[in-house]
């Protein structure tokens, strides 16, 4: 995926209070992962890693476009930008990622932490494997873990779509839940739908979700009963039209990545369609919902 000169770093410093914020809106933008690191009592080092083709100028503006609109603006006075081999930040990424428990049901668990993993952790749990050789999508942040801890709640069953699948963490977590779904993940970014086949086979599900290069539109003709929008909540109202016409009566969309003080904006939006919010969830900054056709 990245080449053997290694990686570009983007560093930047930011409130304590906007550490989650400041790492999710990265990620958003196509950091690969997110180190952070004690700046003061009141503020955080965040250095995000980023393929060395990928943050060019370009990369750099639609960036701090990005921090701009999230309110982080302030932070942009920090903007370091910084080369680092691939094997010191995979070396940091691994001594920093231990198994970890999300809801009742799952464990987290890097690939090569496989052998020594605890059954005080894992009992009783499905034990979702990953091999973070870039950091798509590790279940760490908030918003998946909502997710995770929804599909507890509400079993995946039928036909079950996860858009922007990331490292496919939710279509596993869906497979493991029920066997007999039918899960799709669709992505637009290709190096997602590598790292999600990779996810696949090392938790023995290789060919078990069918992965699609793209959106919506590579499902168009087909009708769900559980869509997965771990999103913004700009492209959760976007792809609204399309969801309602692909969800079943009674079918529900577990959606995270909404910003708290969007949500007002997301019901606007929801309520010009036959869908209601089911169950609404505050996660510090972000708000996680389930919406019902």
């Amino acid at each position: 995926m990245a080449d053997e000169q290694g990686w570009s770093q983007l560093e930047l410093t930011v409130p304590t209070r906007h550490e989650d914020m400041a790492s999710w809106v990265l990620v958003q933008g196509g950091a690969l992962g997110c180190e952070v690191l004690p700046h003061s009592d009141e503020q955080v080092v965040i250095r995000a890693s980023f393929d060395k083709h990928v943050l060019d100028q370009e990369k750099l503006q639609n960036l701090a476009a990005l921090l701009e609109e999230y309110g982080l603006s302030d932070t942009l006075r920090s903007l370091k930008v910084s080369d680092i081999p691939k094997e010191d930040w995979l070396a940091k990424w691994k001594e920093g990622f231990e198994p970890f428990r999300v809801g009742t049901k799952f464990v987290v668990c890097p690939l090569w932490r496989k052998d020594d993993l605890s059954p005080e952790i894992s009992e009783g749990r499905n034990v979702i494997f990953i091999e973070p050789g870039m950091a798509f999508g590790t279940g760490l942040h908030t918003t998946t873990q909502f997710c995770l801890r929804a599909l507890e709640a509400y079993k995946p069953e039928g036909n079950v779509l996860d858009v922007g699948t990331g490292s496919g963490i939710l279509a596993i977590a869906c497979k493991m839940v029920n066997p007999e779904a039918n899960v799709i993940g669709v992505d637009t970014d290709p190096l997602s739908i590598e790292a999600a086949e990779i996810d696949l086979k090392v938790n023995n599900l290789e060919g078990k979700v069918d992965l699609r290069l793209g959106s919506t539109e590579t499902v168009a003709d087909m009708q769900f009963d559980m869509i997965l929008s771990n999103l913004t909540c700009e492209d959760i109202i976007a792809l609204l039209p399309d969801y309602v016409r692909m969800l079943k009566p009674g079918a529900k969309v577990i959606g995270a990545g909404i910003l708290k003080e969007k949500l007002e904006m997301l019901k606007g939006a929801i309520s010009r369609y036959p869908v209601n919010i089911e169950h609404a969830e505050t996660l510090g900054n972000w708000v996680g919902i389930v919406l019902q056709r």
